[in-house]
């Protein structure tokens, strides 16, 4: 079994013999949401118990990696923050201009969240 990411979707794909060609071929199982990691009815339908728990085990190390994912780019933040400042005082107008606007609304949603936790 084999997980592709789709999207706002997690594809989940089996290898199966294709009993004409001899060959394997990958089979849409069903998919599981990435923001919530709901299994969806099909995927629950079409697995076995043991690859249901398959999944499930798959799920878990996902979510852990990236809560670390999230936590280094807490971590490292400051530093990427004084990497782009400098970056933007040498940029041509042209060039920070087209990053300026993500960069505000990120800095923005980024201070709602500390204002809302007492952090700011």
């Amino acid at each position: 079994m084999h997980f592709r990411f789709r999207g706002n979707n997690i594809q989940v794909v089996k290898s199966q013999m294709d009993p004409a060609t001899g060959k394997a071929k990958s089979v849409p199982l069903g998919s599981i949401n990435r923001a919530t990691f709901a299994v969806s009815d099909k995927l629950t339908g079409n697995c076995s118990s043991d690859e249901l728990r398959e999944i499930e085990d798959w799920v878990k190390r996902y979510q852990g990696v990236d809560q670390l994912k999230r936590k280094v780019a807490a971590l490292t933040l400051p530093e990427q923050i004084s990497a782009a400042t400098a970056w933007f005082k040498e940029a041509t107008e042209e060039e920070a201009r087209e990053v300026a606007e993500d960069v505000s609304a990120a800095a923005a949603k980024l201070r709602r969240v500390l204002n809302r936790r007492g952090l700011a």
